[in-house]
């Protein structure tokens, strides 16, 4: 009986027990935003060489400072120059460079005229230390920074000048896959400008000797340098190939310089549309420019003319996508606003010019034409388009006006 009883107590011990001894599981799931968060981080790493060592860097590119000049009948483009520059590092944080720039044009009141600039620098990446101890950066030149730059530029225009300047910059550079590189600046600068040509013609030009100046510069293009090349790049990580972009609101990155007897600026803003599915878009944009001459001692001495001149410029395009059709069959692109283009365009310009002694004129274009082009949105936060185009003005053609008028423009922004 007892024995029963024991084998009856065992057998409800082992059932309870295996009851109570339910076997539990546990399995750990990434989470989605951290996975999206790291593969940000990897992107960015690949995208702009973060991570890659380099000491030196050949540069060559375009950059794009305020015009000194600007009209309608002013067709030199002296706001974009070729060039040519090398930087060294000596120091993780520290670095020396130097760059040559030339730019030219015609300009129908000088002939040819242009502009030859030369200026070393050296640089203090300020936080490159910091992120090379965290991990997140190495000894390159990717990062933001502050300089001391000296430069001279030799120029011909309507009178031909000189200028020396010394300055403190703030600005930051990004090198991107293997070949790309851009720079955007502002700085403070103590300036010496002269000048030789007419005496009559120097009070127009007088303003643009202040000593003191303040001024933007953007820099684009390609580097070369002692990096070991990536081999699978992620364009279209930076491109973003494949996503369908319906609409863009594009900032034109401004240009600045403010100075106590000359200042200038300049800045655009513009809407493209796609129509439906279409490789067609209208892109519509609007851009402003202006220029305040302080000119002294003329035509007595003692005297103070102030000059305001300012273009306002309005533009639509009819946009065709050349390749767009091809680049979604053979899956190198998407169905977006990226790509070379062909478009017919209107466009209204008005100039109004205090800048002869006081004497105020306007002009206007109401021009019909065709233009031919390329964009690119990268990283869907920023942009480049290049066009130039050639157009027949509708009114009445007066001793202010011109027949035709052509034009070549590189836009650099950000997407709204």
């Amino acid at each position: 009986m007892r024995l029963l009883f024991f084998i009856l107590f065992f057998g409800i011990f082992r059932i309870s027990n295996a009851q109570d001894s339910i076997r539990v599981t546990f399995t750990e799931e990434e989470s989605q935003e951290t996975f999206v968060k790291q593969r940000f981080v990897d992107r960015y790493e690949n995208v702009f060489m973060t991570k890659v060592p380099t000491r030196h860097m050949l540069k060559l590119g375009l950059a794009f400072t305020p015009n000194y000049i600007f009209s309608v009948e002013n067709a030199a483009n002296n706001t974009t120059q070729v060039e040519l520059g090398y930087e060294y590092k000596v120091l993780p944080s520290w670095s020396v460079g130097a760059d040559i720039g030339v730019s030219g044009g015609w300009g129908n009141n000088a002939g040819l005229e242009g502009l030859i600039s030369g200026k070393i620098y050296t640089r203090w990446y300020y936080d490159m230390r910091r992120r090379i101890r965290e991990g997140t950066g190495s000894n390159n030149f990717t990062g933001n920074f502050l300089a001391v730059i000296g430069e001279r530029q030799w120029g011909k225009e309507i009178v031909h000048n000189q200028l020396k300047r010394i300055g403190l910059e703030f600005g930051l550079q990004r090198r991107f896959l293997n070949r790309g590189r851009l720079e955007l600046g502002i700085g403070l600068y103590y300036q010496d400008y002269r000048q030789d040509g007419d005496p009559l013609l120097l009070a127009y030009e007088f303003g643009k000797s202040s000593r003191i100046a303040i001024a933007s510069r953007t820099s684009m293009g390609l580097a070369f340098g002692d990096w070991k090349r990536q081999k699978n790049q992620p364009f279209c990580e930076v491109l973003r190939c494949d996503d369908f972009v319906q609409q863009l609101w594009k900032l034109q990155w401004p240009t600045v310089y403010i100075s106590p007897d000359y200042s200038n600026g300049s800045i655009g803003l513009a809407y493209e549309r796609k129509l439906k599915s279409s490789p067609f878009s209208l892109n519509t944009q609007f851009s402003v420019n202006y220029m305040r001459i302080v000119s002294r001692d003329y035509p007595t001495p003692g005297a103070r003319l102030t000059s305001n001149d300012y273009q306002l410029q309005s533009t639509l395009h009819l946009r065709y996508y050349t390749d767009q059709k091809k680049a979604i069959r053979q899956g190198t692109g998407g169905n977006n606003l990226s790509g070379l283009y062909v478009a017919p365009y209107v466009h209204h310009l008005f100039y109004h010019s205090e800048t002869y002694f006081g004497e105020g004129k306007s002009k206007r274009h109401l021009g019909l034409g065709a233009a031919a082009g390329f964009q690119q949105v990268v990283f869907g936060s920023a942009f480049i388009d290049v066009s130039a185009g050639f157009s027949h003005n509708l009114l009445k053609i007066t001793g202010n006006s011109r027949r035709y008028l052509g034009y070549f423009r590189m836009g650099f922004g950000l997407v709204l």
